[in-house]
């Protein structure tokens, strides 16, 4: 081979080497947040406007009549939207963790085999 493919040959290597390093840090630190999160929260965090979701949406005013006064909710039809809302909340935290975990484990596991791959061409 010549000198110019064998120059190629290294920098692809290294770099796709690096590639897989950073991927591995990604996985790791994302999949370290996750299990601090599991761990440390009775319900998985969801992001703060999703969790006030619910109140804003139940105490808003529905609609202004031409006369000009507020129709509200009932208290029943209140609280069968919160219930409603309340299990929607907790399908999307189920489907956040969820998805956080397959990220976490998917970059890690990737990222490992990449670096792991292109490390015998480094490493001689």
């Amino acid at each position: 081979m010549s000198v110019k493919a064998d120059t190629i040959k290294a920098i692809f290597t290294n770099l796709l080497f690096v590639i897989g390093v950073i991927l591995i840090i990604f996985g790791f630190s994302k999949g370290t947040l996750t299990l601090a999160r599991i761990a440390t929260f009775e319900k998985y965090p969801l992001d703060s406007y999703q969790e006030t979701k619910c109140e804003l949406e139940v105490n808003a005013p529905r609609y202004v009549k031409p006369d000009g006064t507020v129709q509200d909710l009932s208290p029943e039809e209140k609280s069968k939207q919160l219930a409603k809302c309340t299990a929607s909340l907790e399908h999307e935290r189920s489907v956040k963790k969820l998805d956080d975990l397959v990220i976490s484990f998917s970059t890690l596991i990737a990222g490992a085999a990449v670096a792991f791959s292109f490390k015998r061409f480094i490493f001689k």
